[in-house]
């Protein structure tokens, strides 16, 4: 009798069992890295609306919970819940935590505003070296302060302007300061010292500051539920410093749009316009996700906005104006969604596919950032960068994130919302 298990026929079934084994291996493991990756941290359960995580996910493998609960997640559930989430109810992928929220409907922007900030104090930008009697110096240096550095008191004096930190600086007549700076987000207190230029006879401290900025943007939605506006998806940067300017106050203002630039490979277009004298809102918070104020609109139709699992890769819509006519609505596509992206601007990526946007604006240009993004009626995101090198294409950030940062700002006050109109 034969023996089956002998000599080469063993070798040959171990061989196979390995390989066997070892695939099955690789399969879990990748399973597990591509959910790991692509399962949001935070899910968002809409109130009185079931969950389904193969529907919503697309994971059709994965079920939910240690007590055989397979893929929904009921809405008579409690909330917050940390789920488990498992391949064939067995191996552990990731661990999620499940919210309950109420649907949100806000008004669709896609107006193109005027921006004028003022920062909280003033940003050092550069420095320069100063020529005294005794050689060339710079006070800045040796006082260790750094560009992006933000001067907010001179002895206890709050400085509101960069004329005023002049001023300050003027009258210590070369006589030890002390200089309240805020550098990453920590208080430190700076000794510092002006030197006497040669040839002005002026005191000098060897830097440049910044007090205030001015741009372009557009208006992702209006929020009924505080009267505020949300825009650009993105903070407002120094543009030496490439820091979040500290915002002390803000103006949304309105804007003459006077052509545009259009972007082509390695070269970024952009809108053209000047502010006018005339506010429509006022603005409060300058948000890595945004820039947030109090506006009034005399718009009045609401979309829902979509939680970050609802937003699918496919055809959607922009918003925006990049004529003098109103908001027009143009065609994209959302060709990469990142549920766990590093970066809060950069939760999606969006190729322009309509052609009469691509011959006026040659993509993505500077301005159309905010944009309101609409998939299935929904506000999804908005237009937040554009690639350089391919401006058909740029990243968006869900409409979810902005919405979380306007619902928490306080309801406009009369004054403010009589200002804002």
């Amino acid at each position: 009798m034969k023996k089956i298990f002998g000599g080469d026929n063993l070798q040959n079934f171990i061989k196979k069992l390995t390989v066997l084994c070892t695939s099955l291996c690789l399969i879990i493991f990748s399973v597990i890295y591509v959910g790991e990756k692509n399962i949001p941290d935070k899910i968002t359960v809409i109130e009185d609306e079931e969950f389904n995580i193969s529907n919503d996910l697309g994971v059709n493998l994965y079920s939910i919970g240690d007590n055989g609960q397979l893929d929904t997640v009921m809405k008579t559930s409690s909330y917050p819940q940390k789920t488990k989430i498992k391949l064939l109810n067995i191996i552990p992928v990731k661990e999620t935590v499940i919210y309950n929220a109420k649907r949100q409907y806000v008004i669709p922007g896609g107006e193109l505003f005027g921006i004028k900030l003022y920062t909280d104090g003033v940003i050092i930008v550069d420095f320069e070296e100063i020529e005294t009697e005794n050689g060339t110096t710079c006070p800045a240096k040796i006082s260790n302060l750094k560009t992006g550095d933000i001067v907010k008191s001179i002895n206890g004096v709050s400085v509101t302007s960069s004329s005023h930190f002049s001023k300050l600086l003027q009258e210590s007549k070369g006589e030890k300061l002390q200089l309240s700076i805020l550098r990453k987000d920590k208080t430190i207190d700076v000794e510092f010292q002006t030197v006497l230029e040669k040839d002005s006879n002026k005191y000098r401290a060897g830097l440049w500051v910044r007090d205030s900025t001015a741009g372009l943007g557009t208006v992702t939605f209006y929020n009924k539920n505080n009267n505020t506006f949300a825009g650009l998806g993105h903070p407002i940067y120094d543009i030496d410093t490439n820091e979040i300017m500290p915002m002390k106050s803000g103006v949304m203002a309105d804007v003459t749009l006077s052509g545009l630039n259009k972007s082509s490979f390695g070269k970024v277009g952009e809108l053209c316009g000047t502010l006018t004298g005339d506010k429509s809102g006022i603005l409060c918070l300058n948000d890595v996700t945004g820039i947030y104020g109090y506006s009034n609109t005399n718009k009045t139709t609401e979309i829902p906005v979509a939680v970050k699992t609802e937003v699918k890769e496919g055809k959607a819509n922009i918003i925006c104006t990049v004529t003098k006519a109103e908001p027009q609505i143009y065609e994209v596509e959302i060709v990469k969604i990142y549920s766990n992206a590093t970066s809060v601007n950069k939760d999606m990526i969006i190729k322009v596919t309509d052609e009469e946007l691509l011959e006026k604006t040659g993509g993505i240009i500077q301005g159309m950032s905010g944009s309101p993004i609409i998939q299935n009626g929904m506000l999804v995101g908005a237009v937040t960068h554009v690639f350089v090198n391919n401006p058909k294409q740029g990243y968006a950030i869900f409409a979810e994130r902005m919405i979380e940062t306007s619902n928490k700002q306080p309801k406009a006050s009369t004054e403010q919302f009589n200002s804002a109109s």
